[in-house]
Formats: C-alpha cells, sequence, structure tokens
C-alpha cells in the first residue's frame, strides 16, 4: 500500500509534465486537459469556476457543446490523477480545484529536479504548447509567459541558478498569486452574496447569483475575475489581510433578502486596499417575474460595475507618476485623456496608445484602444474614408487578436456604418452584444446604424437599453442625441426636442443634437425659436459649417439636405447680417 509521504509533483516550466507521489508519470493526452491543469495550479487556491475554464479552454464552441466537452475533459483526468490514497481534482457544482496541498508545482515549489536548458536555466513556461483557435487560452499562456519573465521568481530561477542546475532555489509559497499592482490590469474578486431572507433554500438562489454574476464579469475583458470562497465573509467584515490574500483590486459582494412580493439584492463595491465602498445598489426584483427580470437586472449590474471600475483605473493611473510607465498604465492614463472629450486630449491618449502597443504589439488590449482613439478622432473630425478604412484593419486586427472581446465587433461595426455597409455594420455589432451584453456602446452603435439605415422604428429598443446600462458613461451625450435622432425621423418632434436638450446638457459642444433640434423646432413652425436655437449652437460651435451634416453617414442621402436646408433656414432667421453662404464650406 503507498505511503502518502511526497506529492505529486507538476512542472510547468520547460515541457508540461506531471509524476505522482511514486515517481510514475501521468500520461495527460489531451492538450486541454493539461492546459485545465496549469489554468488550476496558476489560480488562487488551486480553483477556478467552470465557466471560466469553459471560455478559456473551449470558447470557440457554443455554450452547450463547450460545456460538454469539459465535463468530459474532468472526467477523464479525474480517472487518471485520483485515487483513494490521494484525491488532487476535486470538482465540484460550479467549480473544479487542484489541491495545492498535495500538488508540488515547480514554479512554486522549485527542487533538484526542476527542468533546465543546456544553460542550466529553467526552460519556457509550458514550452512548446500552444491551443490554435482559443484565443482566450493564448491570451493568457501569453500574459504568464510576460509575467514569469518579469516577475522576482522568474529572476531568482534565471539569474541565481548556479550552472547546471547545481544548487538550491529560493521556494516560493504553494498557492502564490501574481502580484496586483501598478503593472498588472484592475481584477475583481466576487464575494459572499449572503442570504437573508430566513429561508436556507434561498441559499442556493444567492449562490446562483453570485456564480452567474462571476461568469457575466468574465465576459469584460480588461477586467480579471476571482471568486471568494463560496461561505466566505462579506466586504464589510473582511480583513485587510484577508482582501490582500485575495489578489484583487476590488472586492464586490452583496445579500439576498425578501420584503413583501419583492426580492431586494443589495450590492457592494470595494476598493481593496483601503477596504472603501466605492458604490452600491439595490435590485429590486418582483418575485413574480424574477426568472425573466434576472437576465437583465444582471446585465445592468454588470454594465455599472465595469463602469466604475474603469473609472477608477483611469483616475487611479492618471495620479501615477508617468515615468517607467508599462503597458497597463499607459493604456488607463490614455483613456482617461480619451474621456475627457477634448482634441488635445486626443491627440494624447492617441499618443499613449501607440507606446503602449510599441510595448507590446500582440497586446489586444493595446490593439483595442488604438482602435478605440483613432474612432474618437475621426468621429469628431469628421475624416475621410480613408482613415475609416485604416480604422476598420486595425479593428479587424483586435478581433483576431482576441475574438472574445465584444469591443473589437462594435470598433469593426462602427467602421462598417460609417462606411456605409449597414447590414455587415449590423452582424458585427449585433456579434459585439452577444459577446459582451452589457457593452453599452455597442447597443447604442446599433440603434445609431439603425437610424442611418433609415429604420428609426427598430432602434428606440437599443438606445434605451444603452442609455440604462450607461448611467455614468461621460458618451451618454451620444445615446441621448440618437434617441432624438430616432424620434425626428419618427416625426415625434416634441419628443426629438426634448433628448436634444438632454444631450446638449451632457455636451453642449455636440453639434449634432443642436441640429436635430434646430429642425424639429422648423418642423413645429417655430421660426423663432429655431432661431435662438441656431445662436446657441454658433455659440458654442463658433466654427460650425453645414459641410460636417455631409459627413453623416445616412444611406438615404436626402436626409442630409434636409439637415443642411433647416439650419440654413434658421441662421437667415438668426441676424439679417448672418446668411446662409457663411455656412458653407469653404
Amino acid at each position: 500500500m503507498l505511503t502518502w509521504t511526497s506529492k505529486f509533483k507538476l512542472r510547468l516550466l520547460g515541457p508540461f509534465s506531471l509524476v505522482d507521489p511514486e515517481g510514475r508519470r501521468i500520461a495527460i493526452p489531451s492538450r486541454k486537459g493539461a492546459a485545465l491543469i496549469a489554468l488550476l495550479a496558476l489560480s488562487k487556491d488551486g480553483e477556478r469556476a467552470r465557466g471560466w475554464l469553459q471560455t478559456q479552454l473551449w470558447g470557440s464552441r457554443e455554450a452547450k457543446e463547450a460545456n460538454g466537452s469539459l465535463r468530459r475533459e474532468l472526467s477523464d483526468l479525474r480517472k487518471r490523477l485520483n485515487h483513494p490514497s490521494g484525491t488532487p481534482l476535486i470538482c465540484e457544482r460550479d467549480r473544479v480545484r487542484l489541491d495545492l496541498n498535495i500538488v508540488s508545482v515547480d514554479i512554486f515549489e522549485p527542487d533538484e529536479d526542476t527542468r533546465t536548458s543546456d544553460a542550466g536555466q529553467p526552460g519556457d513556461f509550458l514550452e512548446g504548447f500552444d491551443i490554435p483557435g482559443e484565443e482566450a487560452f493564448e491570451g493568457w499562456l501569453r500574459d504568464q509567459r510576460s509575467r514569469l519573465a518579469r516577475s522576482p521568481v522568474n529572476h531568482a530561477l534565471t539569474e541565481t541558478a548556479p550552472p547546471q542546475g547545481a544548487g538550491a532555489v529560493p521556494v516560493v509559497e504553494p498557492g502564490f498569486m501574481w502580484p496586483v499592482g501598478s503593472s498588472d490590469g484592475p481584477s475583481l474578486a466576487v464575494l459572499h452574496f449572503a442570504n437573508l431572507t430566513g429561508n436556507p433554500d434561498e441559499a442556493y438562489f444567492a449562490e446562483g447569483f453570485k456564480q452567474e454574476l462571476i461568469n457575466r464579469l468574465s465576459r469584460l475583458r480588461w477586467l480579471a475575475v476571482v471568486a471568494g470562497n463560496s461561505g466566505g465573509p462579506r466586504g464589510s467584515t473582511i480583513s485587510s489581510q484577508e482582501a490582500r490574500g485575495l489578489g484583487a483590486k476590488y472586492l464586490v459582494d452583496g445579500t439576498i433578502r425578501t420584503a413583501a412580493e419583492l426580492t431586494l439584492i443589495d450590492v457592494t463595491l470595494y476598493e481593496a486596499v483601503r477596504l472603501q465602498a466605492v458604490w452600491s445598489k439595490r435590485l429590486e426584483i418582483p418575485r413574480s417575474v424574477i426568472g425573466t427580470a434576472l437576465d437583465e437586472c444582471l446585465q445592468e449590474l454588470v454594465a455599472h460595475l465595469g463602469a466604475k471600475i474603469d473609472h477608477g483605473e483611469q483616475s487611479s493611473a492618471r495620479e501615477r507618476r508617468a515615468s517607467n510607465a508599462n503597458v497597463t498604465d499607459l493604456l488607463w492614463r490614455g483613456r482617461w485623456h480619451l474621456n475627457r472629450l477634448q482634441h488635445a486630449d486626443s491627440d494624447k491618449a492617441q499618443e499613449l496608445f501607440a507606446q503602449a502597443l510599441a510595448l507590446d504589439p500582440h497586446s489586444p488590449e493595446a490593439l483595442i484602444n488604438v482602435t478605440h482613439g483613432l474612432t474618437w478622432a475621426i468621429w469628431t473630425g469628421r475624416q475621410p474614408a480613408q482613415r475609416v478604412h485604416e480604422m476598420r484593419r486595425l479593428a479587424q486586427q483586435s478581433m483576431r487578436a482576441d475574438p472574445s472581446d465584444g469591443r473589437a465587433y462594435w470598433l469593426a461595426g462602427t467602421a462598417e456604418t460609417w462606411l456605409r455597409h449597414m447590414q455587415p455594420a449590423l452582424d458585427l455589432l449585433f456579434q459585439a452584444v452577444d459577446l459582451t451584453p452589457s457593452l453599452a456602446i455597442a447597443h447604442a452603435q446599433i440603434g445609431c446604424t439603425l437610424n442611418l439605415a433609415g429604420r428609426p422604428e427598430q432602434a428606440g429598443k437599443y438606445l434605451q437599453l444603452a442609455r440604462r446600462l450607461s448611467p455614468f458613461d461621460v458618451h451618454l451625450f451620444f445615446v441621448l442625441g440618437e434617441l432624438a435622432m430616432t424620434s425626428s425621423l419618427l416625426g415625434e418632434y416634441r419628443e426629438a426636442i426634448a433628448y436634444a436638450d438632454l444631450a446638449i446638457v451632457r455636451r453642449e459642444q455636440y453639434w449634432y443634437a443642436h441640429m436635430i433640434k434646430i429642425d424639429a423646432l422648423l418642423r413645429l413652425g417655430d421660426r423663432q425659436q429655431a432661431a435662438v436655437a441656431f445662436g446657441e449652437l454658433r455659440a458654442v460651435k463658433p466654427g460650425f459649417v453645414t459641410s460636417y451634416i455631409d459627413w453623416i453617414p445616412f444611406e438615404d442621402g436626402s436626409l442630409n439636405r434636409r439637415f443642411t436646408d433647416s439650419i440654413t433656414a434658421a441662421a437667415a432667421h438668426h441676424s439679417s447680417t448672418t446668411t446662409a453662404g457663411d455656412l458653407s464650406h469653404h
């Protein structure tokens, strides 16, 4: 009988290898099986949600097929690894764990057998390993290799190891998490959702809500999502030491209770270092419709959490010193500048994004932000089709870099809209929201594209959803402007004026909303107010000319002429010294 005095030995530096406590090699014939073990070994406490593993390794497949593939892979791995005397792989309903108490990982516990190259240095992380077609895993693999290359662990292994591996290597504690500092992107730990209903059966709902929140947050490709223990403490009682142990910059937790016919879900977001609550929200769901309303509430919750964390990362990156900035810092500083909505800041954002891409030409995040920066410059500068083609090329490159990121499809769809390719644009935009349902700007762009394609009767629901998902977004003026356009195209001119006014309050220089308001006032027969509205436009946008309107990519060119004629008529009534000719492009 085997006496368990040793551990399984997992080798990730160099070619993958797994050896049992008796020194027998465990064959893992499936490449995805080996990848699954590596994913668990480098996770907090060796644990991951099934949904996350499924996305990493079978993200190219339909959800049902991917789920079945994961089940089959886990079944095979259990047969190969688990024995009565030791169970390193633990599979629960929603989670999978590798028991790091009985599995030694060479990155954390190097020994004399640590695999080395001919130069006496450890081999590359998962040397020669890849899974073509699974971009999520390939991105994770690139990220881990990059982090290992610059981590103190790797310096110890590669810079201080004696020749031919003839010396001890410092040991890192098992379960080590790569440090979450300024060099890393934002990370969020989802803690316990406490069942305060008084009904023990509701504990299943609380845990299910938490798991679904994790699954949906994981679609935000710029945000690393980890799960706290299912029975862990709430953020309000968690200690700073426990918070640091989670390795996340932000924490979210909540409570679930009932009142009358409502289910009340209170959610709080914390900044982890100081355990400071930065945002909270109460979801009130009628119990009679909870099955259908829950999806909508989760979509809204993910959008709001993402927006708050996005804003926090921009602010903290702006406050850090610019010297020796890494890719992540450059991108978040660039986003801060881009969201100031000023031409000088737009130029600075593009400069920072370009620096980030130069540091890591394969970074999906850098590619997406470079494309986003160009998108804003094209839109605000009404730049020519040549620049839109450049944007489309970058967006397609972003899609190849990470096919699971909805933002890349949104940018590609926007380029097609501006090129007046409306159906390809809509196909890409619907892919964007399928991948990232909480991506408000993609829903808004669907509404915008439908307006431009002459289908305003279909646009409103997408724009209203975008408005609900993005109450904090600096680009909310765009959503409101498109709602104004929808109303205008439907002949609902008073409603168009109301939406245009809301857009102008958000951004008074937004000439598009002024244009819609002026046109609506004229169609209501109020020439005097239209002239006043034109004066307001010239006051905040003195360089405005009617050639701006020519750039709007309406599929029906008569709409460009309609709005140009309205502006010209309002100008004629505004002042006897202002003529329509003053507005023409020259």
